[in-house]
């Protein structure tokens, strides 16, 4: 979210265009795009325990997690072109930062060639820009796969809607922490996190979905291996 408040256009609150584009934005995905969602849980215990050492956010390993997953599932990093779906060599990690002016997405690009700190430092600084109404239409352009985050609000789950041309979007809900049962069969308490992949039927199937969502997970689960980047 951030501290730093916008110029938003006619003064105090929300941008009306920014509203009257989102919305549009919206309207087209929902009626165009035939949504399915899918939701996995994530423990998170071993991302909550070096985050801090290390200057991270959640959101940082994240999003590091879903570029990791989208270059071993490439077919999730494409679009529509109307007429079939289209894979796309880049990955441009559009992040939704909720600011005083509105919702915006600033993009992350060339995401293949970025490790975790790489990623943290530039979706900070993009963040910041959002914050302060300075994105530029470069800034805003480029975007293959969106990553919304509502877990600062603490939301526990929601879905989310796919941006054309788009294939997915993944909806990230607050780490809580939850009774879990271990393989041994012995209840435990463990911080959770729910993440709902909002995908495309025409690109994607729900086998797909979740075999995306699996390696979002394992990331998340063995964060270290995101180190070595």
């Amino acid at each position: 979210m951030g501290e730093q408040k916008g110029n938003c256009e006619g003064g105090a609150g929300k941008s009306i265009k920014i509203r009257r584009l989102l919305a549009k934005r919206t309207e087209e995905a929902w009626r165009t795009i035939p949504h399915f969602h899918v939701t996995m849980i994530v423990d998170m215990t071993d991302v909550i325990r070096i985050r801090q050492e290390l200057g991270l956010s959640i959101n940082d390993f994240v999003l590091s997690a879903v570029v990791n997953a989208l270059k071993e599932h490439p077919w999730v990093n494409s679009c529509w072109d109307g007429e079939q779906g289209v894979e796309l060599e880049s990955i441009g990690l559009a992040q939704a930062v909720a600011t005083d002016c509105g919702l915006y997405y600033p993009v992350l690009k060339n995401c293949e060639k970025l490790g975790l700190k790489q990623i943290s430092r530039i979706a900070r600084e993009m963040a910041a820009k959002a914050h302060r109404d300075s994105l530029t239409e470069e800034d805003r352009a480029g975007a293959t796969f969106t990553v919304t985050n509502m877990g600062m609000l603490g939301v526990e789950s929601f879905s989310a809607i796919i941006t054309p041309p788009q294939a997915a979007v993944l909806a990230v809900g607050t780490v809580k922490g939850e009774t879990i049962v271990d393989e041994r069969g012995d209840p435990g308490v463990a911080p959770i996190m729910r993440m709902t992949l909002g995908a495309d039927h025409r690109l994607l199937d729900g086998a797909d979905a979740a075999e995306f969502l699996a390696t979002i997970k394992s990331y998340l689960e063995a964060p270290v291996v995101m180190l070595a980047d």
